[in-house]
């Protein structure tokens, strides 16, 4: 199981990584108006759900540590998805935060 979730870790941080390189690809981005993507400062998007994937990277790598197999998938899945949900809401709420002034 350990294997699994370094496997699964390693993937997640390559993504994150991929994502603050490449920021232009993260998703909704290219079918925004252009006028709205220059509105956007993208690095900053980047930045903070790379950074929330980081953050979510402690908790793929502790889930073979949990006694049952209803922890290990919430600590595997339900977490790192959970803290990019609620990036991605405060994003959308928060709008003026990225916008470039």
């Amino acid at each position: 199981m350990f294997l699994g979730a370094l496997i699964f870790a390693v993937v997640w941080c390559l993504i994150a990584l991929f994502l603050r390189r490449y920021p232009e690809t993260m998703a909704g981005y290219n079918t925004m108006p252009k006028a709205e993507r220059e509105k956007v400062d993208i690095a900053k998007v980047a930045r903070l759900v790379s950074n929330a994937m980081f953050s979510g990277v402690p908790s793929v790598l502790l889930s073979p540590l949990m006694p049952s197999k209803g922890l290990y998938m919430l600590m595997l899945c339900c977490i790192p998805c959970g803290i990019l949900i609620a990036v991605a809401i405060y994003v959308n709420v928060r709008k003026e935060k990225f916008s470039k002034q």
